[in-house]
């Protein structure tokens, strides 16, 4: 299809539906076939495609022989501003080339949507979800969300109760508050929207099945519950989660990850557990300086998973988390944009959200956030009046409050400019790729039909084949290798035809290597060199007499 074809707009008026995203990535793909290809990870539990874009040129190479650089978005379900900043990226990777010519060097791999399910229940129903819930069986006195007033959307109840640990706030009734042991009335429970499965009548009502946080199932320093919420069974046990583990393990040439979050505005690196002394002293130093570039770009501080937290709290430890598994399992420096939520969206900084240490700053907080949303009048309800509403079987209700999936979200009115800040990382991030490449590639007659060939094997990139001091050991990040493939006829004479050369250091690792052949009379093809250079990439060359 020819490059004239326009590329779909990317709408910021509304989150994604699952049809939405396909339909965008379709599209995507069909205009820039020669630089984008659409394929699937695997299907989800449910049995939607997890999507993956291919996006280089392809005319310089295929992507598993490039430097290759993993996106993924949205793992936890509400956090949809993640599948949006990657199709952002998606799309400007292809609008920007060949002006940048990074295509022509780098893979990307871009998953929007990690969990399609999970997101699409957020999207649909605005209901609670972290990144799954097992709903599968149905416990008594179990409340699982549901439209109980036909209004389409998964609110929160609330309802009059002597016992009940919330009172209107007086400042914004709007909004509830912790009760205090001077508050006047009435006094409020609250609940998610739903039905309690086989209640009898008493107060000890749970609040639905089993949850699952995706970004506790990794690997590394995996936890079973109840050492950490929502683990799953065992690494990797979710599906989705699988698949892309198998992806990012199936392929040596992945030299970075980076994840979209929504969470107080950030830039995530590792460690996420134990201390910044976990990690080799270089990778610490390299890991904060390419951090710092995220932090130019966004405004968004750098910080530690394990110092991401309010004051309140001490130094947390994730275990299971994707930092400590993209930098101990695969060896690379990655990292997370928590892209802001509505907190960030109505003027406060992070770090104006985690110095909060009483209740009553949190409560501030959420004032100034309806009071941002009054002045501007979005066109979208962050808030929903609290509406009266006969439940079947709790009597009278209220059934109104906060819209989960905007409160979790950055405003859609600055997640363009969002999306361009880290989308410019990305490039500067990408831009240090280890890079393998053949050099002075010769052949000589030294008499007879015998010939010398010779060839220096380079990395020419500013990260090593390696990445991190960490990956230099790791199987995953393979040491290059030079594959050594006589022409027909042609004979070896050298004592060694495949070499492995090892790690190359970034701009200046090489190594010269020499092979002796025999050809027959009228030769002209003697061999083709092919390095396998790991995240480096791989390249190869065909050599001829008078080469």
């Amino acid at each position: 299809m020819p490059a004239d074809v326009p590329l779909p707009p990317l709408s910021f008026d509304h989150f994604f539906t699952y049809a939405e995203v396909t339909e965008f990535v379709e599209t995507l793909a069909a205009a820039r076939p020669d630089l984008c290809r659409l394929s699937s990870l695997g299907t989800s539990r449910d049995g939607r495609q997890l999507h993956l874009l291919t996006i280089t040129d392809f005319s310089t190479g295929a992507p598993e022989d490039k430097p290759a650089y993993l996106i993924h978005g949205n793992i936890h379900a509400t956090e949809l501003a993640g599948t949006h900043t990657a199709l952002y990226t998606a799309r400007r990777l292809l609008l920007d080339y060949p002006a940048s010519d990074l295509l022509r060097r780098v893979a990307f791999y871009i998953v929007p949507r990690i969990n399609p399910d999970g997101a699409e229940f957020a999207v649909t129903t605005g209901g609670q979800i972290r990144s799954r819930t097992d709903r599968s069986e149905r416990r008594a006195n179990t409340l699982y969300q549901e439209d109980v007033n036909g209004d389409g959307r998964l609110l929160t109840m609330r309802q009059q109760h002597p016992d009940g640990r919330f009172v209107a706030d007086p400042l914004d009734p709007r909004l509830l508050v912790p009760r205090r042991a001077d508050s006047p009335g009435p006094y409020y429970r609250q609940f998610p929207e739903g039905i309690i499965h086989e209640w009898d009548g008493g107060d000890g009502i749970r609040i639905e099945g089993r949850g699952f946080d995706w970004n506790r199932n990794w690997s590394y320093d995996w936890r079973p519950e109840p050492e950490q919420w929502g683990a799953g069974d065992f690494p990797f046990s979710e599906p989705e989660m699988r698949a892309i583990a198998e992806f990012m393990h199936g392929g040596g040439n992945l030299f970075a990850v980076l994840g979209y979050h929504t969470g107080p505005a950030a830039v995530l690196r590792p460690p996420s557990t134990g201390s910044l002394a976990d990690m080799d002293q270089e990778d610490d130093q390299v890991c904060q300086d390419i951090a710092l570039i995220g932090a130019r770009e966004t405004g968004f501080p750098v910080v530690p998973v394990i110092e991401y937290h309010d004051g309140r709290s001490r130094d947390i430890n994730l275990r299971g988390h994707f930092h400590n598994f993209g930098y101990q399992h695969l060896g690379l420096f990655v990292y997370e944009f928590e892209l802001g939520t509505m907190l960030n969206t109505a003027g406060l900084s992070t770090e104006e959200v985690f110095a909060a240490r009483t209740a009553e700053e949190g409560e501030e907080h959420m004032r100034r956030v309806l009071r941002w949303w009054d002045a501007n009048a979005p066109d979208y309800p962050l808030f929903a009046p609290w509406q009266p509403c006969e439940h079947p079987q709790l009597g009278p209700v209220e059934v109104g409050g906060l819209v989960r999936p905007l409160m979790y979200n950055p405003g859609l009115m600055q997640l363009p400019r969002i999306a361009e800040a880290t989308y410019r990382f990305t490039l500067e991030h990408a831009a240090l790729h280890p890079r393998v490449v053949l050099e002075d590639v010769t052949a000589e007659s030294v008499g007879g039909p015998v010939y010398r060939v010779r060839a220096r094997v380079a990395n020419r990139g500013h990260f090593p084949t390696h990445v991190s001091d960490r990956g230099r050991g790791l199987a995953r990040l393979r040491p290059t290798r030079v594959e050594f493939c006589p022409a027909e006829g042609v004979r070896l004479l050298s004592a060694q035809g495949h070499v492995e050369v090892g790690h190359l250091e970034g701009v200046t690792g090489s190594r010269t290597l020499e092979w002796f052949v025999s050809a027959p009379d009228g030769a002209v093809d003697l061999c083709t060199v092919r390095v396998l250079g790991g995240a480096g990439g791989s390249v190869s060359a065909a050599v001829r007499t008078g080469g």
